[in-house]
């Protein structure tokens, strides 16, 4: 049963999981062991029927560094021209200059076999798809912030995500959902601002 210490431990790593640009390439754990940090949180995120369609593609050294460097670079220059490139460099400068990144598929083939086995919900399991993957993602961030790592959450997948299968000869079935970069925060995160608790937490029947 969770004690009351381990929800306050919950608690606090999830505020205290930020979107953190400033990233280093310093090193706080071996990188064998951060992969292995990586995949239990990967493993522990739920799915619609435990389908378990998540998958994650690490980025570290210099893949990661070709990622923000050429494959992103190229693919805007091929969509929107230099201009774009231009505009872009500073931001994929500091994605670069990061440690790694995480990148979030969703095996649709796994999710189409669900259609076919319970057609009566076949238009939600896409939806589900989707929460499936949000929740691996927030594992992966928040994880990564309880190890000390900053990180910022990115969605250049539209442009990437045909390279990237045929870089790493992934399934043609992965759907790229979004790039994590992770590094040693060199900043700390911005201010954050709260609307009031209970514009977003509503409760009925309880005795108070």
């Amino acid at each position: 049963m969770a004690s009351t210490q381990v929800a306050r431990s919950f608690l606090q790593a999830i505020q205290h999981r930020r979107t953190i640009y400033g990233l280093s390439k310093k090193q706080i754990l071996p990188e064998e062991e951060l992969v292995k940090y990586i995949r239990a949180f990967v493993k522990e995120a739920p799915s619609s029927f435990n389908v378990q369609s998540g998958r994650v593609v690490v980025l570290l050294g210099a893949e990661h560094d070709q990622y923000w460097g050429q494959i992103v670079p190229d693919a805007l220059r091929s969509a929107a021209g230099e201009q774009a490139v231009e505009a872009s460099k500073g931001k994929l400068a500091g994605f670069q200059a990061g440690l790694g990144t995480v990148v979030f598929f969703e095996d649709e083939k796994l999710i189409q076999g669900q259609q076919e086995a319970y057609p009566q919900y076949a238009s939600a399991f896409p939806i589900w798809s989707q929460h499936s993957s949000g929740m691996a993602q927030i594992y992966v961030w928040s994880g990564l912030e309880s190890l000390g790592y900053g990180a910022n959450l990115q969605h250049y997948g539209g442009l990437t995500g045909e390279t990237l299968k045929s870089k790493y000869n992934l399934p043609a079935s992965y759907k790229i959902q979004s790039e994590m970069v992770f590094g040693y925060p060199e900043q700390p995160a911005r201010e954050k601002e709260y609307i009031p608790d209970h514009e977003r937490v509503i409760a009925y029947g309880h005795s108070a």
